[in-house]
């Protein structure tokens, strides 16, 4: 099976992927499940005793942790982890069952294909500290963009779903905050613009992606795009769940 979350934050807010603290499902998963995680991960972070906690907690789990990196993370450690093809693309192996979903690639995962682009823009960065608390690897590089496009080819451009934190900018809820890019380095690109780009030649069934803090649906040309944050989503109840947003 496989679940798809918002950002966990590290301690902030990974309780609820937690079996003993909210995730019934957790109980009885397996080596074969997969929970996701849409960015801002945060459990790799500074190195230190927080993230030796969590990892150790989220390694002694029976099933897969899969994280998309965000913009709240540490780039510099999360890059020093060994790079491994694991179903079907490239990816940082963090411990056994806890995976880093490298940008660009195209990943298998119980017969369904997901595009993964990482990468969000920290809208407080005056407030921080740049490789401290921010880094420029939040936004994407040319380079990047082009792996993905050689690994879209390979597909057609056509796969199951897309797994983001930030969002492209047709969607209504990338207008939050107004991306400043004077601050980045001239190889950074706006990661709304880049992942615009890709929803233009996309085939998709569904987008999932993290980053703003809420549960919601909106469908963009028809497609549905899901903000999460608090909920946990079965991808087997996809459907249930997009009539409930209608619903509602």
């Amino acid at each position: 099976m496989i679940y798809i979350t918002g950002d966990t934050h590290g301690a902030f807010d990974i309780h609820k992927i937690n079996p003993d603290d909210g995730f019934v499902p957790g109980k009885t998963l397996t080596e074969n499940d997969y929970v996701i995680i849409c960015g801002d991960f945060g459990c790799i972070w500074d190195g230190g005793s927080s993230d030796a906690f969590w990892l150790k907690w989220l390694a002694s789990l029976r099933w897969n942790v899969v994280f998309v990196d965000g913009n709240h993370e540490n780039f510099d450690v999360i890059n020093s982890y060994p790079v491994v093809e694991w179903h079907g693309g490239k990816a940082h192996r963090i411990r056994h069952n806890i995976y880093h979903l490298m940008r660009g690639e195209v990943f298998n995962f119980d017969g369904s294909s997901f595009f993964v682009f990482g990468g969000g823009y920290t809208h407080d960065f005056e407030n921080r500290t740049e490789k401290k608390s921010w880094w420029q690897d939040e936004m994407p590089t040319l380079e990047e963009v082009e792996n993905a496009k050689k690994n879209l080819e390979k597909v057609n451009y056509k796969v199951d779903y897309v797994l983001s934190h930030d969002i492209f900018t047709s969607h209504p809820i990338s207008k939050k905050y107004d991306v400043d890019m004077t601050h980045y380095q001239e190889n950074r690109l706006n990661i709304q613009e880049v992942l615009e780009s890709f929803r233009t030649q996309l085939s998709y069934s569904c987008w999932f992606h993290g980053h703003y803090h809420t549960d919601q649906c909106n469908y963009i040309d028809n497609k549905p795009c899901i903000t999460l944050f608090d909920k946990v989503l079965l991808l087997d109840d996809l459907n249930h769940e997009i009539d409930t947003y209608h619903n509602h």
